[in-house]
């Protein structure tokens, strides 16, 4: 079964277990939750990227504690590596390579915002769906939250959107 919440809260007001950060390697500063993230940080991910211990490449990951600073317990950060290079035909192959990280992880508690990939609503309800289909029919229960703006969150109650039969959707 999975629980998805998809909200417009932000990372501060979440009690999942794991935090999902998507950060492109040409975007500077930082954007979106990497954004939020680095501010809640104290500018640590920026250390990080100005120190060249993370870039944003490409399926570059990094794992590090939230010390207390934000809802989650750990935070896995992922590079989608150029931010020119996303676009409708690619999205698939970012989706399965966010999923391969976190199901290596083997956190069944998570959140991350699908709108740092794709940024238009269209876009974004596309690759909700691909990702919770990708997803349904595992035997773990996940509880998932989808930080995503109020507007496409609104969008979503809207349409009602459903998923699988083992998808539970609650809106906020």
């Amino acid at each position: 079964m999975i629980q998805l919440k998809i909200t417009s809260d932000s990372l501060d007001e979440v009690s999942n277990e794991l935090a999902l950060v998507l950060a492109y390697q040409d975007v500077r500063p930082l954007k979106g939750q990497a954004g939020l993230l680095d501010w809640r940080l104290n500018g640590y991910l920026s250390d990080l990227i100005m120190q060249n211990r993370f870039q944003g490449e490409e399926g570059e990951a990094l794992l590090m504690p939230s010390l207390n600073r934000v809802g989650v317990k750990e935070i896995l950060i992922l590079g989608l590596g150029d931010s020119k290079n996303i676009g409708d035909q690619n999205l698939p192959n970012y989706v399965s390579m966010i999923l391969e990280k976190l199901l290596k992880k083997r956190n069944t508690s998570f959140c991350l915002s699908l709108s740092d990939l794709a940024g238009s609503m269209f876009e974004w309800r596309n690759t909700v769906r691909l990702f919770i289909s990708m997803l349904s029919g595992k035997d773990e229960g996940y509880h998932i939250a989808l930080l995503e703006p109020e507007a496409f969150v609104e969008d979503a109650r809207k349409r009602h959107m459903d998923f699988a039969y083992d998808v539970q959707v609650q809106y906020s």
